[in-house]
């Protein structure tokens, strides 16, 4: 059996993306980690260069603005990566996810039970989503806290939309079990002035770019005061733990469990169901789960 990771990175360094650890982190589950730098502004091919792992292969691919409605722009260089892979299974991983080292026996393992069963379409794993500071983590509703990351090599299996997930090319939701691995979401962790900056620049992938200025710009601050978090208690996966321990910033949500506003009247209902019964409600699933 054959393991390919994959992933797409550009303007990792300006953005904020922890995207040396993203790569680092599949290294040891996989047997080759295809890495599509598309033309960055930055010094993002020389820092992935810098790694000098064999197992990485670096294409260099064209950003076409005309393509950044919906996102798409974003499933198209997935796609790109995803073709150059020569794996039965094929690991993705975006950049500024990052794969916890604990799990990767267990992901091996599920991949090696399912080997040639084309039943199985793709695993799933399960999500840590940091928001304000890498010390405080999400814990309420809107939150995706499992997803399709490993797919079977297959070329009707496609990267869709703005790459959160995969279909089939006739749009249909992958057959998929659980991997038992860990990805670790950095994206809303980022220092306040650097995720400002990159908010602006994602949404420039679906508006205009003076829509997209207006857009980053709140008059509380970057990050909404009162979402809900609670304190990490778990350990940050090796390959982060030097630029956690860096971090001088911090996060207080306002109000962590009620808000009382008819706005998130749903939000907060969803979070006491799954406090008191342990069931997740109103969560988007793009998969359907084998048993």
């Amino acid at each position: 059996m054959k393991v390919s990771g994959f992933t797409f990175i550009r303007n990792g360094t300006t953005l904020g993306y922890p995207f040396l650890a993203s790569i680092r982190s599949l290294l040891p589950l996989c047997d080759e980690v295809i890495v599509n730098v598309p033309r960055s502004t930055d010094d993002t091919l020389a820092q992935v260069r810098s790694i000098g792992d064999p197992k990485i292969r670096i294409i260099e691919t064209e950003w076409d603005e005309a393509m950044r409605t919906g996102g798409h722009i974003l499933s198209h260089h997935t796609n790109l990566a995803l073709d150059q892979c020569s794996g039965d299974w094929c690991v993705y991983i975006q950049g500024d996810e990052v794969l916890h080292e604990d799990s990767v026996p267990a992901m091996r393992e599920a991949m090696e039970r399912d080997p040639g069963n084309p039943a199985v379409q793709g695993l799933l794993v399960d999500y840590t989503h940091f928001y304000g500071s890498y010390r405080t983590q999400t814990c309420g509703f809107g939150w995706y806290y499992q997803e399709v990351r490993v797919v079977r090599r297959d070329p009707r299996i496609r990267s869709r939309g703005d790459a959160q997930g995969f279909r089939t090319v006739d749009n249909e939701k992958l057959h998929v079990k659980k991997s038992g691995g860990h990805y670790l979401h950095y994206g809303h962790a980022r220092h306040p002035e650097i995720a400002r900056k990159r908010l602006q620049d994602f949404n420039k992938l679906w508006h205009s770019d003076e829509e997209a200025r207006k857009r980053a710009e709140r008059p509380t601050g970057f990050y909404e005061e009162d979402q809900k978090v609670k304190p990490f208690t778990g350990t940050h996966p090796a390959v982060m733990r030097e630029i956690v321990a860096a971090a001088n910033w911090t996060y207080t949500s306002q109000n962590p469990l009620l808000r009382f506003r008819k706005k998130v009247f749903w939000n907060d209902l969803a979070y006491l169901i799954k406090r008191c019964t342990g069931i997740s409600i109103g969560v988007h699933r793009n998969y359907r789960l084998i048993r």
